[in-house]
C-alpha cells in the first residue's frame, strides 16, 4: 500500500485514471445532493469552514482538475515524511512537504460563479391514494413491474429487481452455491471486466447491489432519470451473462470462511443460530434447514466453479420476478430497457414458493458461553399463528410498539433509560403474508454481568404489561408515533420501491397501507390490550443467553 501510494513520482498518473476518479468522485457528489439530509450536513461543514459555497466550489474543483495539477499536488504530498505510521523509522535526509498556507476564503469565492440553480420538484405527498393513482404496472415476460413517476431533486430514481426460480425439491442442496452464485454476479460479464463494469456504474451516476441466494437474486440501483435505462442493460448484461471467474470464486470464498471465523465467537451470532436450529425439523439441504458453522464452513469450502456456474445456467431466468422503480423516470425508456433486458429470458425451473409453515418448539432456556467477549445478548422468540391480514394485525402491531418497538416503549424506558441495563432492547413482529407462521421477537445486548437482571426485568415488564395493559397515554403517543413513522417511511423513495415490489409479489396495493393506517388510527385500548393478551403467552417463549458469563 506504501509503495502505491508514494510510487507517483516515477509512476505518473495517467489521464485515465484521473478521469475515473473524477467520474467517481462527481458521482458521490452528484448522488449525495438528491438526499436534502445529506445536503444539510455537508453545508453546515462549509458553513464551519467559512461560506456555504465551499460546498459547490469544491465540486466545480474536481470536476476542473487537471493532470498537472494533480500529478503536481501529488507529488507535494504523498511523501513518506507526510504519512503517519504507528512506527516512526528516520532518514538521513528527510524530504519534507510544503507548510499548508492559510486559505483566503473570501479570495478564493471572487471567481466563483455557480451552476444555474436546479429546477424547483413538485411537492407531492406520498399518500397511499397517491401513490396508488400515480403508480403504472404492466408485466415484461414473466416479471410484474409498477412505476412511480414523480419529481425528485437530482432526477434521482430508485429501483428494485427480484428475479424468482425453482422450487422446494429443484434447490435442495443449492442453498451455498445459490448464495456464491450471487455474491459473483457483479465480478463481471462476458464482454466486460470488473473494473469496466465499476466505472461503467460511475459513467451512468447509479450505484448498485446484488444480493440472493437459494430460489431468488435481487438487485437495487440508485441512478437518475438520463441513466436509468442504461443501468437496467447493465444489470440485464451481469445477469444473463455473468464471467462468474475463478479468481473471483476465491476471493468470495476467503471473505465467507473469515465472516464465518467471526461470527461464531460472536453473542448475537451464536444465540441466533442456536434459536434457529432449536426444533428444526428439516434434513441438512433443505432451504429451510439451518446449518450449523462447521456445516457453513464445510459447504463454502466445497463450492467448485462447475457448480456456480451450471446452477446459473439452469435456474437464473425471468419468467417470474418483480421490478419497480420510484422517482423522476422515463415510463417509456424504462419499460423498453426492461423488455430488451429481461423480455426473452425463461427461467431453467419454474419458480414456485416454498412453504414456511408454523413449527411448534417447545419452551426452553439456553446459556451459551462466548468467552472474552464484553456484550452479551438477549434473544426471546415466539411463534404466532397469524398473518398479516389477520384481524388483530393492527391491534397487535400497536400493542408490540408500546411493549419494544417505539422510542418510549416499556421495555426501552425500563431496561435501558431508568436502569441503564442494557445498551439496545426491542421487540418486533415478523409477519407472513402468506402463511400462519409470524414470529414475535425480543432482544437485548448488555454487560455479562448484567444479566440475571437484564432478564429479572425484561420479565416483569412483560408481566406488568399483560396484567395491567397500556394506559390511554401510551395508546395516543404510540398512535401519533407509528402513524408518523409510516408516513415518514412512504417518503423515502427507496422504501417505497420496495413496498410495491413486495406488493407486486404478495398481490396488494397500497389501498392495504391505507386500510391499516385507518385500523391504527381507530385503536381502542381495549383492543390493544386484549391483542397483547390473546397472543403473546410468556410460559412459550424460547430464552437464549449468548455471553461470556463467568461464574462468581
Amino acid at each position: 500500500m506504501l509503495a502505491t501510494l508514494e510510487s507517483v513520482a516515477r509512476e505518473p498518473i495517467t489521464a485515465e485514471e484521473l478521469e475515473r476518479a473524477k467520474t467517481k468522485w462527481l458521482k458521490g457528489w452528484d448522488l449525495a445532493f438528491t438526499n436534502p439530509e445529506t445536503v444539510g450536513i455537508s453545508l453546515s461543514e462549509s458553513v464551519a469552514q467559512g461560506d456555504w459555497r465551499l460546498f459547490f466550489l469544491t465540486r466545480d474543483r474536481v470536476r476542473d482538475a487537471t493532470l498537472v495539477d494533480v500529478q503536481r499536488v501529488a507529488e507535494q504530498s504523498l511523501l513518506t515524511s507526510n504519512r503517519t505510521l504507528g512506527v516512526y523509522l528516520p532518514s538521513d535526509k528527510p524530504q519534507r512537504a510544503p507548510v499548508p498556507a492559510r486559505v483566503d476564503v473570501a479570495a478564493e469565492l471572487k471567481g466563483f460563479k455557480p451552476q444555474l440553480a436546479a429546477a424547483a420538484v413538485e411537492a407531492f405527498e406520498a399518500t397511499p391514494a397517491n401513490i396508488e393513482q400515480r403508480t403504472q404496472r404492466f408485466n415484461v415476460g414473466g416479471v410484474k413491474a409498477a412505476l412511480l413517476p414523480k419529481g425528485t431533486r437530482g432526477a434521482a430514481v430508485h429501483a428494485t429487481l427480484t428475479l424468482r426460480f425453482g422450487n422446494e425439491k429443484t434447490l435442495f442442496g443449492q442453498t451455498e452455491v445459490a448464495e456464491t452464485v450471487a455474491e459473483l454476479l457483479d465480478k463481471g460479464s462476458q464482454t466486460m471486466t470488473r473494473q469496466q463494469v465499476q466505472d461503467r456504474l460511475d459513467a451512468l451516476h447509479t450505484e448498485m447491489s446484488i444480493g440472493g441466494g437459494a430460489g431468488y437474486v435481487s438487485v437495487s440501483l440508485s441512478s437518475r432519470r438520463g441513466q436509468l435505462a442504461e443501468a437496467i442493460a447493465l444489470v440485464g448484461d451481469l445477469l444473463r451473462h455473468p464471467s462468474l471467474p475463478a479468481d473471483a470464486l476465491d476471493e468470495v470464498r476467503r471473505q465467507s470462511l473469515s465472516a464465518i471465523e467471526q461470527q461464531r465467537k460472536e453473542p448475537q451470532a451464536v444465540v441466533a443460530n442456536a434459536l434457529a436450529r432449536l426444533g428444526n425439523p428439516y434434513p441438512r439441504g433443505d432451504l429451510r434447514y439451518a446449518r450449523t458453522f462447521d456445516e457453513i464452513v464445510q459447504d463454502v469450502g466445497s463450492v467448485t466453479l462447475e457448480q456456480v456456474r451450471e446452477h446459473h445456467r439452469r435456474f437464473y431466468g425471468a419468467s417470474s420476478g418483480e421490478f419497480s422503480a420510484v422517482g423522476d423516470l422515463d415510463v417509456a425508456a424504462v419499460r423498453k430497457a426492461l423488455q430488451a433486458a429481461l423480455g426473452d429470458w425463461p427461467s431453467g425451473e419454474a419458480y414456485t414458493r416454498v412453504p414456511d409453515p408454523l413449527v411448534s418448539v417447545p419452551p426452553e432456556r439456553l446459556m451459551l458461553a462466548t468467552p472474552d467477549k464484553q456484550n452479551a445478548t438477549m434473544l426471546v422468540e415466539y411463534p404466532l399463528p397469524l398473518t398479516d391480514t389477520h384481524a388483530d394485525y393492527a391491534a397487535l402491531t400497536m400493542a408490540n410498539y408500546l411493549l419494544g418497538s417505539g422510542g418510549n416503549s416499556r421495555l426501552w424506558k425500563r431496561i435501558r433509560e431508568v436502569e441503564g441495563l442494557s445498551y439496545d432492547v426491542r421487540s418486533s413482529i415478523g409477519w407472513n403474508s402468506f402463511e400462519p407462521n409470524s414470529e414475535w421477537k425480543a432482544s437485548a445486548i448488555f454487560a455479562p454481568q448484567n444479566q440475571p437482571k437484564v432478564e429479572a426485568a425484561f420479565r416483569e415488564e412483560l408481566a406488568r404489561a399483560l396484567e395491567d395493559g397500556f394506559t390511554a397515554q401510551e395508546l395516543a403517543e404510540g398512535q401519533r408515533g407509528l402513524l408518523s413513522y409510516r408516513r415518514l417511511s412512504r417518503a423515502q423513495d427507496a422504501t417505497v420501491a420496495g413496498a410495491l415490489a413486495n406488493n407486486l409479489h404478495i398481490g396488494r396495493t397500497f389501498a392495504r397501507a391505507a386500510e391499516v393506517d385507518g385500523q391504527l388510527q381507530a385503536l381502542t385500548l381495549g383492543q390493544v390490550n386484549a391483542a397483547l393478551r390473546r397472543h403473546l403467552k410468556p410460559e412459550g417463549f424460547v430464552f437464549g443467553f449468548a455471553g461470556d458469563f463467568k461464574k462468581p
